[in-house]
């Protein structure tokens, strides 16, 4: 049977032909020749693939290692309120996925097409809500978040919100407005809920919960309050999706970490007095 050309053996044969020839020549030159010739020779796009593999391999090998077991998980759920924010799909869904997300943050935007297929494979079982959490050294983030939530008064925020995403480079004032225009809402009125302080409030609010329970990075879900961190595969949603749906077919309370968190700081502040 061929063995695959690109393996830690080589890998590690190839690196060390290169410091050896950097040792004999004293040379930074001779590394870079060396390498472009490897690369000529396998092909840069293997190499870069093989790479990929290994690294996503070491990186699943690290997550399962770290990450506590589904039964572990499903234990320890937080209980998060989906009150006032936006959502999709049914309210008496048997799952409710709580998404914490940036609109100026890429892999924000990666994810989508992987929520948007849960969504579908899914259809019935699965509602989907959104809270914010603006990161700071995003500049845009914060008022592409009031955007959203000033569209979201109007009914349109998941319009909008696909309008912040597909545009991510261009998350300008100008063109919030323009897009308000676009979507035929009030701009005054817009404008005005964008300045809003209960705008900010919201957003605030959103951003602490997210950073107390384990959030802060985005984008994070709580799939009935299980936590999901980053642009996931839709493996490891499915995952925790089925483990919920099971538990729920068993007789037991898929639902009961959503349900229970109607207000779930002020359930906290309660346990700290």
């Amino acid at each position: 049977m061929n063995r695959p050309w690109f393996s830690f053996s080589n890998f590690k044969i190839v690196f060390g032909s290169v410091a050896l020839a950097i040792t004999l020549s004293g040379c930074q030159n001779a590394m870079d020749k060396y390498i472009d010739s490897y690369f000529e020779r396998k092909g840069v796009e293997k190499v870069e693939q093989a790479i990929d593999k290994i690294v996503q391999k070491k990186r699943e090998e690290a997550r399962k290692q770290e990450e506590p077991s589904m039964e572990e998980r499903m234990k320890h759920r937080v209980a998060v309120t989906t009150d006032g924010a936006p959502s999709r799909g049914p309210s008496d869904a048997t799952v409710t996925i709580v998404e914490f997300s940036d609109f100026q943050c890429p892999f924000c935007k990666r994810v989508l097409p992987t929520v948007e297929e849960i969504m579908k494979e899914y259809q019935g079982k699965v509602r989907l809500a959104f809270r914010h959490n603006p990161l700071p050294f995003h500049p845009q983030a914060l008022p592409a978040a009031k955007a959203a939530s000033a569209a979201n008064k109007q009914g349109k925020f998941w319009e909008m919100h696909d309008l912040l995403f597909n545009n991510q480079q261009e998350l300008t004032d100008a063109n919030f407005k323009k897009w308000a225009k676009q979507l035929k809402l009030n701009v005054a009125k817009f404008e005005k809920d964008e300045k809003d302080a209960a705008t900010q409030k919201t957003i605030d609010t959103d951003s602490a919960f997210a950073r107390a329970n384990g959030a802060s990075g985005t984008p994070s879900f709580f799939i009935n309050g299980v936590l999901l961190v980053g642009a996931q595969p839709i493996e490891r949603f499915k995952e925790v999706i089925d483990s919920l749906l099971k538990e729920k077919a068993q007789g037991g309370s898929a639902g009961a970490a959503a349900k229970e968190a109607a207000k779930p700081e002020e359930k906290k502040e309660a346990e700290k007095k």
